[in-house]
């Protein structure tokens, strides 16, 4: 009965937290559907006979963890925002180049040891760390890079010459159908391959960060506006 009961109470809690967006789940307010959650749940204890097996004080004080139980769940339900920005923030903190996102939707990322910004963006559905480098007019992928994003480089002319902060390099012209960088997307952004050997990072250059409404420094922080 132990599991039936917690089962319950955790498939709820996942529907919920899948639905909040909505405000209802099958066409009922979400509020509804987790009283219904919380007290089938503790009749399911009262049926499974607790109560004519063991004390009254006994039954009172499982009776009262189970509601304590309940109020933890809906609790941490409650603040899942404040929960989810708390770790983000945590996180950023800890690992350099992961995005710290606020409720205003503002991406922040931390300065790493070595003074520059890394991000992790998405390309292709892979994750790519990359350099944020303002003085480069384009985002430029490292030849490793380009070729873990499934981009063809077969047809590809390495005859451009790009300048950035790592010094100048021969590449080539690509575009990107999706880039994403803490959730911020940008589609169809110009970019370019380095030659194989001549970059050793991937650099966030100035085609991704013309796409934003703006992008500020400020100490060892970084901030993308959306």
């Amino acid at each position: 009965m132990f599991y039936v009961i917690l089962g319950i109470m955790a498939t709820a809690v996942a529907v919920l937290m899948f639905n909040h967006e909505a405000g209802e789940v099958f066409g009922y307010p979400i509020e509804i559907v987790a009283s219904i959650a919380l007290s089938s749940s503790l009749l399911l204890y009262l049926i499974g006979g607790n109560l004519g097996r063991s004390s009254l004080l006994q039954s009172l004080k499982q009776a009262a963890t189970w509601l304590l139980i309940g109020f933890a769940l809906v609790l941490g339900y409650s603040f899942k925002d404040d929960a989810k920005l708390l770790v983000s923030r945590v996180t950023g903190e800890l690992l350099p180049g992961a995005a710290v996102v606020s409720q205003s939707g503002e991406v922040t990322f931390r300065r790493s040891d070595n003074g520059h910004f890394m991000v992790r963006a998405q390309i292709n559905g892979e994750t790519v760390p990359m350099l944020v480098d303002s003085g480069a007019s384009s985002i430029v992928l490292s030849y490793s890079d380009a070729t873990k994003t499934g981009l063809d480089l077969g047809a590809l002319s390495f005859s451009a010459p790009v300048s950035t902060a790592n010094g100048r390099a021969l590449a080539a012209q690509v575009w990107l159908q999706q880039i994403s960088v803490g959730g911020i997307e940008a589609q169809s952004v110009p970019a370019m391959v380095a030659q194989k050997g001549a970059l050793r990072e991937s650099l966030l250059g100035m085609s991704f960060l013309d796409r934003l409404e703006g992008w500020s420094v400020s100490g060892d922080r970084l901030t993308m506006i959306p």
